[in-house]
Order: C-alpha cells, then sequence, then structure tokens
C-alpha cells in the first residue's frame, strides 16, 4: 500500500477517511470525480510555518505568509486561510476579485505577474493592495500614470531574477536568466533611478521567487544572499529597501521524499535576511494546500491486453493536468482497505489522449469496477487547472472539517457547459 501523504488522512476499519468523514459517504453524497479537501491539514502547515519561524526568528522579523492564490482558488478555501491568519499573494484581477470576496482586505494582499492588464493594475491599487511586485522597467510609466489618474502613490517592489536553477520541473523553475520573470542584478539599479524619477510611486523593496517544489535549503540560502547583496548595493546608492518578499516553493512529498523542514528555511531566513532589517513577506501555496486534498474517483472498468491492464477511472486530464503537463507523479490509493492480491496497472481516463495517462505499472491492490481510488496531493494546481476538455462538467469540491462535509462548488451541468454560448 502506498504510503498516506498527510496526517489528516487515515484508514478506519477498511475504509479511508478524511479527518472524520469516510470518503464512502463523501461519493455517495457528491458523486465521484470529487475533489476532497481537509480544512485541519490548511491549518496545520499554516501553523508549522508559523512555529518554525517564531522558534528562530525576533518576533519584529516574522515573516507574513502570503498564500499563493494559484495553488486553490476557491474562496472557501481562501477563507480557511485568512481565518489561520494568512494573507494572500495573486497573479490576476480574478484572484485579487477572489481574495477580497473571500474577506481579505487590499493591504493583505501582493499581486506579482509579467503581464499585468492596465484594468487589472487599475483594480489592484483601488482595492489598496499591500504593493505591486513589478518584473519589467517597461512597467514602471504604466503603473505611474494609473497611480496618478487615480490620485494615489503606487507601492512598487522589483522582481529580483538571480539565475538560480530551482523546482520540480523545468516548466516551475522561474529564477533563471533566461525565463521570463524578473529583472537581473543588473537592470534593479537601473529600475530604481528610474521609478525614483517618477511621481506616482513609492519603491518599498524587493521581491524574488525562484520555482516551485523545492527541496534543497542550499538553493533558498543561495537565492538569498543574492537578494543580500542587492539590498546592499541600493543601500550603497542611497536607496532605501524596507522590505523583502522572498517567495515560497517549498517542496512537499508526492511520493516517499521527505519535506524541506520549514526549520530549515527559518534558519536560512534569520542568518541571511534578518540581518538586513527588513519588513519580511513569503508566499508558499503548494506547501499549504497540496496534501490537503485528494481526487476521488470510481473505477469505471478494467480493460486487459496481451500486455498490460488498463484501470480505467472516472476522473482525467481535465481534472488533474499535472501528470500531462510536468509528467507529475501522484499517488493512488484504494479507498477500501483490502487483502486483494496486488496487481499492475496503467492508470487512465476516459478522455480521448494518450496523454490521460496517470501512472505507468503502478502497483495497487486488485481493484473491480465500481471501486473508488484517491488520488492524492490533489490540494494544488488541480481543480485550479481544471478544464472542460470533451466538454466535461468540472467536479465538485467538498471541504471536511472534523466530521462535517460541506459542498465548496457545485458539479456543472451540461446547461453550465454552454451558458456562456451564444
Amino acid at each position: 500500500m502506498q504510503k498516506l501523504l498527510s496526517s489528516k488522512m487515515a484508514y478506519q476499519g477498511t475504509s479511508l477517511h478524511v479527518e472524520d468523514v469516510d470518503l464512502k459517504d463523501v461519493a455517495k453524497q457528491f458523486g465521484t470525480p470529487c475533489y476532497v479537501y481537509s480544512a485541519a491539514h490548511i491549518r496545520g502547515q499554516l501553523q508549522e510555518l508559523q512555529q518554525a519561524f517564531e522558534a528562530v526568528l525576533p518576533k519584529a522579523h516574522m515573516p507574513k505568509f502570503c498564500y499563493a492564490t494559484k495553488a486553490n482558488s476557491n474562496i472557501n478555501i481562501l477563507k480557511t486561510i485568512k481565518d489561520a491568519g494568512g494573507h494572500l499573494e495573486i497573479v490576476s484581477e480574478g484572484e485579487l476579485f477572489r481574495g477580497l470576496k473571500a474577506g481579505f482586505k487590499g493591504s493583505d494582499i501582493v499581486m506579482t505577474g509579467i503581464g499585468k492588464q492596465d484594468s487589472e493594475i487599475r483594480a489592484a491599487l483601488n482595492a489598496g493592495i499591500k504593493q505591486l511586485n513589478l518584473e519589467a522597467i517597461e512597467e514602471l510609466e504604466t503603473v505611474n500614470a494609473i497611480a496618478a489618474e487615480l490620485g494615489l502613490k503606487a507601492p512598487v517592489a522589483f522582481r529580483l531574477n538571480p539565475n538560480i536553477a530551482a523546482g520540480g520541473d523545468d516548466k516551475i523553475m522561474t529564477g533563471r536568466a533566461r525565463d521570463k520573470f524578473g529583472l537581473g542584478p543588473d537592470r534593479i539599479l537601473e529600475a530604481y533611478e528610474t521609478a525614483h524619477k517618477l511621481p506616482n510611486l513609492e519603491v518599498v523593496g524587493l521581491s524574488m521567487h525562484i520555482g516551485s517544489q523545492i527541496h534543497e535549503v542550499w538553493l533558498f540560502r543561495q537565492a538569498y544572499g543574492v537578494m543580500a547583496e542587492m539590498v546592499q548595493t541600493l543601500r550603497a546608492e542611497g536607496y532605501k529597501v524596507p522590505r523583502l518578499d522572498i517567495g515560497g516553493g517549498f517542496g512537499i512529498a508526492y511520493q516517499e521524499e521527505e519535506p524541506l523542514p520549514a526549520k530549515d528555511i527559518a534558519e536560512a531566513v534569520r542568518d541571511i535576511i534578518v540581518p538586513l532589517d527588513v519588513e519580511i513577506l513569503m508566499e508558499p501555496g503548494r506547501f499549504v494546500v497540496g496534501n490537503c486534498g485528494v481526487l476521488l474517483s470510481e473505477v469505471i472498468n478494467i480493460k486487459h491486453t496481451t500486455d498490460k491492464s488498463f484501470l480505467v477511472c472516472d476522473f482525467a486530464m481535465n481534472d488533474i493536468m499535472r501528470p500531462s503537463l510536468y509528467n507529475a507523479w501522484h499517488s493512488i490509493v484504494p479507498v477500501a482497505k483490502t487483502n486483494a492480491t496486488d496487481t499492475t496497472y496503467d492508470i487512465v481516463g476516459p478522455v480521448c489522449e494518450t496523454g490521460d495517462t496517470f501512472a505507468r505499472s503502478r502497483t495497487l491492490p486488485q481493484l473491480e469496477k465500481g471501486d473508488l481510488v484517491a488520488v492524492q496531493s490533489a490540494g494544488a494546481y488541480c481543480s485550479s487547472m481544471a478544464s472542460n476538455y470533451n466538454s466535461r462538467p468540472m467536479a465538485p469540491e467538498v471541504l471536511i472539517d472534523g466530521d462535517k462535509a460541506t459542498l465548496i462548488r457545485r458539479r456543472q451541468t451540461f446547461d453550465d457547459l454552454i451558458a456562456l454560448e451564444a
């Protein structure tokens, strides 16, 4: 049996539970496929970060943890994070809309993005967000003009690209010189000089994010070191740097790997960032929600060929894009605990693509049509990346809190699929 990756998931008797709710009961009530999340896991991850940093950092330099909304943007997830003391990092006007609807104040929100549209900048400034992380010198005139139109000063930080390769896949590395994100150290000073000539900008510091699913603390230390050198360079030129947004990207377990301890990250921040005497922001996303959830699915059929057996399930690449997009691994476990003989399957969905394959030669107890499986680590970048490919309605989302299961997004209907079409 593959390892369960959240402490809030366990077999009780012969059935898999999320907190105190039997996944068989979730399937009966809400159908499959269905995303199922643990509120306690989310709160626990934020608490783990908070406690790790409190243990080693002075109180005056405790970071604000700005959850990366793109990981899972359901407003009920955002409300859970807000109630646990979190803040937000957003990358679009839609995420701003969600954050405000979830009850966050503008001052709780940081906005990043390489391609901010004028309407997004205007909405963010109108909302009074904490800062705009700018990624190109060419953005400055636009932001200054919009701020002038609104009669305010825009709080801006410049995203530093430290030219460090870090992340679980080439497509989620964001800190290399060849990536589209941020400004190299050679351009940051130019950005500061330009910004200080524009009357409706207030430069509040630097930001940085080098990638996602990072398990080696030395990569963070290296990146923080580049940022610290940049701060010293700017200050030597007479510029103030009161705030640093040092990003996120902390890795979680998808298989048997050990997650990067929050204590190790906190110690790196203590050693390199705290001596700079700045306000600190961080952007955890996957770390908070990745293992809070499963994608609950029913086996449609078992197809046998001369070469292999296919476990055909009712979830598909429109529900969980990561394996097709990144060749990502997701652990898949049966909902019913069984002593059935181990069998090797390719686990596939019903979408008309060979890429609609989630595991090859995966060993599971022998399963039958109608059995339930749970795809682990489905809390991050699954529902938020979902689509209607093959005209499949999007799956519902259910939030578990103790023994209570709450529907936080209903299943789409076929009428929903065509509601916006003329």
